[in-house]
């Protein structure tokens, strides 16, 4: 039985080997164009695969660059933007400041000359009260002076009431500045 087991293992392993010579005669052209076929496909898949590696790798160098050259554009001009809105924003405080000394300098202007104006007027009125209390005392002085020489004129004669009154308004008439008859005709007209 062991010599008929080996027998039918030998007999398969020839069966093998004549099922492989067959395959070969059959199909053995086929199968290594098939597999030249393979070869090249993967040859060609490898090759693209390394070209659009290499593709990608550029695209992703060539967007790198782009984008690092427009975020150095826009950090630029955002920094411009920062100085100039800092130099508007000086220039704008510095011009406040100036229009504040210039406001000051005027309202100093203005009140020394405000003072200035208010001590002539001080002085001017000062003038004004000494020239009218002299004239007070000159026109005081003439109307006495009048007075005397109305009653020096009377001498021992009596002076009735009205003309006494009358020499009054007249006196009275002379301080105001105006005569009687002014007096009269603007009191005739309210």
């Amino acid at each position: 039985m062991k010599r008929d087991k080996k027998k039918n293992k030998e007999n398969d392993v020839s069966q093998i080997g004549n099922v492989d010579q067959i395959r070969e005669i059959l199909f053995g052209s086929q199968a290594r164009e098939l597999k030249d076929n393979f070869e090249k496909i993967e040859r060609n898949m490898n090759s693209m695969y390394t070209d659009l590696s290499k593709k990608i790798q550029q695209n992703q160098d060539d967007f790198q660059d782009r984008l690092t050259d427009e975020l150095d554009t826009l950090s630029r001009k955002v920094k411009n933007i920062v100085v100039q809105q800092q130099q508007e924003f000086t220039d704008v405080r510095d011009s406040s400041l100036k229009q504040e000394v210039r406001l000051q300098n005027s309202l100093e202007s203005l009140e020394d000359e405000l003072n200035a104006k208010h001590e002539q007027f001080k002085q001017h009125q000062v003038q004004n009260n000494a020239s009218i209390s002299q004239q007070m005392q000159t026109l005081q002085q003439e109307l006495l002076q009048t007075l005397n020489n109305k009653i020096s004129e009377l001498g021992y004669d009596k002076l009735s009431r009205d003309d006494a009154a009358s020499i009054l308004m007249e006196a009275a008439m002379a301080m105001k500045g105006t005569s009687i008859d002014q007096q009269l005709s603007l009191s005739h007209i309210s």
